[in-house]
């Protein structure tokens, strides 16, 4: 079996496993058991602050086969979201899909309904970076978008998003986590590795990260 790096094996995937991020995770399982679910959500925050972990573990909530225990990390929609690889969970990088045609592609693939999920997420990193025709082609779709389709936008720099998007999304401001809150993470990571090591290198990477 080929090696997967720590970061990529320890991401988490659950909302309880999310450092730092509790009002975040706590609203968005008070409306999965609610079913009070958004078609369109816009997580914003500095890098590395788990915006895209938590659209990932978002998608799987929606769409375990095993709703009583979602997520299983056990089914097909689990695992294939987690390593990536899920038909209807689809992530894109708006920094690299920024014109009017990428958007349109979008908008003509929502008109189908999931492979084999419930919902058709589309997970859009960085999407400040989409050009102003672009949004103006985008925000039809995310006013109406079909009901299998769920829209998951990211970002760090919300103030390059367009108000007439923002308005129509559930906003969550993610905030920096805390070198206590990382070295309190990498000290558990590294008891379940059997890695020993000093608190004062924990607090080193903390700050270096």
């Amino acid at each position: 079996m080929a090696y997967e790096v720590t970061a990529t094996r320890r991401r988490p995937q659950k909302f309880d496993e999310l450092v730092g991020q509790e009002f975040v995770a706590s609203t968005l399982m008070n409306s999965i058991k609610t079913g009070k679910i958004a078609h369109a959500y816009l997580f914003s925050g500095p890098r590395g602050c788990g915006k895209t972990s938590t659209a990932r573990i978002l998608a799987k909530y929606l769409n375990c086969y095993d709703t009583e225990n979602a997520p299983c990390g056990k089914c097909t929609a689990c695992t294939e979201i987690s390593k990536g690889t899920s038909m209807d969970v689809i992530e894109i990088d708006g920094a690299s899909n920024t014109s009017v045609n990428d958007v349109r592609q979008i908008k003509d693939e929502v008109l189908f309904p999931p492979n084999s999920c419930k919902y058709k997420i589309y997970i859009i990193d960085e999407v400040h970076m989409l050009s102003t025709s672009a949004f103006n082609a985008f925000l039809k779709t995310l006013e109406e978008p079909p009901e299998h389709v769920i829209f998951i936008l990211a970002t760090t720099d919300p103030q390059k998003v367009p108000e007439t998007i923002i308005s129509r999304c559930q906003c969550f401001s993610f905030r920096r986590i805390s070198d206590e809150m990382i070295v309190g993470r990498l000290k558990f990571v590294c008891k379940e590795e059997k890695i020993d090591i000093d608190d004062e290198v924990l607090m080193e990477i903390a700050v270096a990260s």
